[in-house]
């Protein structure tokens, strides 16, 4: 069951979002359009941490607001995840404390064992009874859910969530998360009757319309395969085989990212951008360092591969990952050493007020 104490004034206070596998805390300068977005990505059946951090991001990993997120397990066995940044802090009833404050993103780790969790924003409840939540919204600067707390009781020191190995403290520990593919929409099938160009570029055998026949026999060949009434234009084609070039006859498109300041790095090779790429660690790309004076960008952050017409991007274990804003869709964060296919038009948003838009390529100004 989740609780929640009334707040001394409603239209100031943060807002708790109770689901059926997950409790979210906001601070109140959150719009509204993102709470609505946030009930739906939390209260849809298959969906995980990840897809909560996604919606908070959309706007920017520099304007997050203040938040605490709990990922319920299916198994009470499993421990439960969290996610808290800024003023929010998560307890547990077995006196584990988790705090956002010196994070420069969030904190993220796993509460193994709990049988209670209360979220809050600040110093929390101030007073007041606890009042029962069902699944919904309320304005609240703290929600608690499973086993009461001890009243007067005080958690433990905070807890440090990374361990050796991980992320240090401050930052949001890589997960390995599958981003789902965002591909081109099929282009609409053709009316009945409309003529179909099949293929680009077709090619004609001649030995497929060969046949027995007697020497007397006047073989009857297409038109287009007579000698005596070929084009002078192709005259010069092969004995062998005649090639027939696509009615179109379109060239091959060039793309490229679209960086700030007018930058447009071609998509020839792959694409490594970051902080501080370095080119030995990544034989052949092209590499692209991005200024990130908060160091919201990592080192070496993204990768993008052109794959015919759509780009494929694959986090390099940064910190923060990429926020994945496709023409149509919600956008997504994409981190933990995923990948994503985008379609053309994406926005690929790094942190720092860098953006990388996957375009066709005009005038190339690449370093």
């Amino acid at each position: 069951m989740f609780r929640y104490p009334t707040p001394t004034l409603a239209a100031e206070a943060g807002y708790a979002i109770a689901g059926d596998r997950f409790a979210i805390l906001l601070g109140s300068g959150v719009a509204e359009g993102v709470i609505a977005r946030l009930w739906n990505a939390a209260a849809a059946d298959t969906a995980v941490l990840e897809d909560v951090l996604s919606v908070l991001v959309a706007g920017g990993i520099h304007d997050l607001p203040d938040f605490a997120v709990a990922e319920f397990p299916d198994d009470d066995a499993d421990a439960v995840r969290v996610a808290v940044r800024g003023a929010a802090i998560v307890e547990t009833s077995d006196r584990t404390r988790v705090s956002g404050a010196d994070a420069r993103t969030w904190i993220e780790t796993a509460l193994a064992g709990a049988v209670g969790i209360r979220l809050a924003l600040g110093s929390g409840r101030t007073g007041g009874d606890l009042l029962p939540l069902g699944l919904g919204v309320t304005r609240a600067d703290e929600l608690s859910w499973g086993r009461p707390f001890p009243a007067g009781r005080e958690p433990d020191a905070d807890v440090t969530p990374a361990a050796a190995g991980e992320a240090p403290r401050g930052t949001a520990a890589p997960v390995t998360v599958a981003i789902p593919t965002v591909a081109p929409a099929p282009s609409a099938a053709p009316a009945r009757g409309e003529e179909i160009d099949v293929l680009q570029t077709i090619s004609v055998d001649r030995s497929l319309f060969a046949r027995p026949f007697d020497d007397d026999e006047e073989l009857e060949l297409p038109d287009f395969l007579r000698e005596d009434e070929r084009p002078a234009a192709v005259a010069d084609a092969p004995d062998d085989r005649t090639l027939f070039g696509s009615r179109r006859g379109s060239a091959a498109t060039a793309y490229a990212l679209r960086l700030p300041g007018g930058r447009s790095v071609p998509l020839d090779r792959p694409v490594v951008l970051g902080r501080s790429p370095r080119p030995a660690r990544h034989p052949g790309a092209r590499i692209e360092p991005v200024p990130s004076p908060r160091k919201e960008i990592s080192g070496t952050h993204l990768e993008a591969v052109l794959d015919g017409d759509t780009l494929v991007v694959r986090d390099l274990d940064s910190t923060n990952g990429t926020i994945v804003r496709p023409p149509t869709g919600a956008a997504a964060l994409l981190r933990g050493g995923a990948a994503s296919r985008v379609p053309l038009g994406t926005e690929l948003d790094l942190g720092d007020g860098v953006t990388a838009v996957f375009d066709t390529a005009g005038p190339l100004t690449a370093g």
